[in-house]
């Protein structure tokens, strides 16, 4: 969340950060609904333009690029969370734009799924199955997300996890992301269910809102 306030004062100011934090803030606890999505994997549509990214497997020689785009966003202190992923097991990709590192993304499969803090946001009940994989994290620096780079980026994911065999690939958004969610929406990420997060402090615990559609 420190993060997330460091950007959002950079980009809009401090009167505006305030506002914000106290609006999410509200009576002590931040209220978060995250909305699970599914891409089916078998209907991947190429964007309109190819981008010029290029798609790595996130290793060990790439942390020192890692280290310097996280210098960049203002968030040094995420260095030692690429290092840990890493020693976990997680696995990454990297946007590389001409020799700098601009983007990544993070996933996981069912093998190494407990490993993913991330899906503990996706429910109690949320598995896994053998072909399915969980992405999450896309991010590229802001000034390298205009013309269609994202969706080139995504694509580019999604077409190497088919390659590796996946056939599913889950993730989720935040709710209030207009930008991701018509990313998603665009790529043919389905909404599946809803999760409502709140947590006090450092203490997170979770709500799942079920889809009345199903």
């Amino acid at each position: 969340m420190i993060g997330k306030l460091r950007r959002h004062l950079r980009e809009r100011g401090a009167r505006a950060t305030a506002a914000k934090f106290a609006q999410r803030v509200g009576d002590g606890y931040v209220r978060e609904e995250l909305i699970a999505l599914l891409k089916d994997l078998d209907s991947i549509v190429e964007p309109r333009v190819e981008g010029d990214l290029r798609l790595e497997d996130l290793e060990t020689g790439h942390l020192p690029g890692i280290s310097e785009l996280n210098r960049k966003q203002g968030t040094p202190s995420a260095d030692r969370y690429f290092a840990n992923c890493l020693a976990d097991g997680i696995h990454g990709f990297v946007a590389i734009r001409g020799e700098e590192i601009v983007g990544y993304y993070h996933w996981v499969d069912r093998d190494n799924s407990t490993m993913h803090p991330d899906l503990w946001y996706m429910g109690p009940e949320f598995q896994l199955e053998e072909d399915d994989v969980y992405g999450s994290g896309l991010f590229l620096l802001e000034g390298h997300r205009g013309g269609g780079t994202a969706s080139d980026f995504l694509f580019k994911v999604e077409t190497s996890l088919r390659e590796r065999g996946y056939r599913r690939l889950w993730g989720y958004v935040l709710s209030t992301n207009r930008p991701a969610r018509w990313l998603y929406s665009n790529r043919g990420y389905e909404p599946m269910w809803s999760v409502l997060s709140r947590r006090l402090v450092f203490l997170r615990w979770r709500e799942v809102i079920p889809d009345p559609n199903q």
